[in-house]
């Protein structure tokens, strides 16, 4: 049979209170722009040849899949004009599942 232990429970350390005086604010590279909002996930088909060669190019490289696809949009978009899409199409409503967050 096993032996009847008693364990004595040390308190955790108080971590003493600390105000901060003013927010750390740190300033991106001006080259690099801001994103708006939180990151998306995406879901698309590649063909089975580009992905394969992202893979290999990521393994040697030491990047990842997102570090890759990122760069190459940042390039793509580097000299192209953008508009803005009209409001009523930005702001329409989303069609498919609802997120979970909002399922309860």
């Amino acid at each position: 049979m096993a032996k009847e232990r008693k364990f004595d429970f040390a308190p955790l350390p108080l971590v003493p209170d600390t105000q901060e005086d003013e927010p750390v604010v740190t300033k991106a590279p001006a080259t690099a722009e801001v994103a708006d909002g939180a990151p998306t996930k995406v879901t698309f088909d590649c063909d089975f040849v580009l992905m394969e060669n992202m893979k290999d190019y990521g393994y040697w490289e030491g990047l990842t899949q997102k570090d890759i696809i990122i760069e190459s949009l940042k390039l793509y978009f580097q000299d192209k004009e953008i508009r803005p899409r009209p409001d009523k199409i930005r702001n329409r409503t989303k069609v498919g599942r609802k997120p979970k967050s909002t399922l309860v």
